[in-house]
């Protein structure tokens, strides 16, 4: 009898290691199958800060020479709190890739869409949000008067009010008449060859010393090791057209991006 009870404990023991072992494969199988049907993301902070100091070349017809102050550049926030250069920025591909943009920088950038500038009022391409995760990007820290009166008038632009998640925006209005201007300070622009991929415009907002921020999720399905480029298009840099200085400089107005 004692042999009979040992044989059985035996089977016991050999059935309850056995459905741990199922048990284990079923939820190792399970995990695998939840993270995999995870995407990754990576997440990256651009700070614009006003006012910095250009150390300018000869330009062209000599039209300035030297030190300019006051121009405007992208920085990236590093994990350690300080600010890198924008020049060169490394982004995986087909990854989810959340952007912050913190704008200390005011005041709208007259050359885009000015109706004085350009000869035309007009719709301008790069007051509209392109290439993100539902055509929107996320604005904060506006005043609510000037909140409420932007939605108020225009409301065709797709601007929605979502407490406590941000303003869903899907473009930046006019504002000023005839020689006004988008409610734009610049835009982070990610161009893949000739061809506009992302396009994320920083709004005015209505505070004197600045202090707006934007976020927005996109996607780079670009093969590994591939370059594109960033520029902001709004002209904030020097010269006749605003062109110069910051904006044609790598680690102020543009830069480079290489896909991981």
């Amino acid at each position: 009898m004692s042999a009979e009870k040992t044989f059985y404990t035996i089977i016991a023991v050999i059935v309850v290691v056995a459905g741990i072992g199922i048990g284990a494969a079923y939820y190792d199988s399970v995990s695998s199958v939840h993270a995999a049907s995870t995407p990754p993301s990576s997440s990256l902070t651009l700070v614009i800060t006003p006012n910095n100091w250009y150390n300018a070349t000869i330009h062209g017809n000599n039209s300035y020479i030297g030190h300019h102050g006051g121009q405007p550049a992208f920085f990236v926030l590093e994990p350690n709190g300080t600010l890198g250069s924008s020049a060169s920025i490394t982004l995986p591909g087909h990854q989810l890739i959340s952007l912050t943009i913190i704008d200390y920088d005011s005041g709208v950038a007259p050359g885009l869409g000015n109706a004085t500038a350009t000869g035309v009022q007009n719709n301008s391409y790069f007051s509209k949000v392109t290439g993100t995760v539902g055509g929107v990007e996320y604005i904060y820290n506006g005043t609510a008067a000037a909140e409420n009166a932007t939605v108020t008038s225009n409301v065709t632009n797709g601007i929605s009010i979502n407490q406590g998640a941000g303003w869903a925006v899907k473009s930046l209005p006019w504002i000023g008449g005839a020689s006004g201007g988008y409610m734009v300070t610049h835009t982070f622009t990610i161009l893949s060859g000739s061809n506009v991929a992302v396009n994320i415009p920083s709004w005015a907002g209505s505070n004197p010393s600045g202090g707006t921020v934007t976020h927005a999720s996109f996607y780079l399905n670009q093969t590994s090791g591939t370059t594109l480029n960033w520029q902001c298009y709004a002209p904030c840099g020097t010269g006749p057209s605003g062109w110069d200085g910051a904006m044609a400089t790598a680690g102020w107005m543009m830069g480079t991006i290489t896909v991981s």
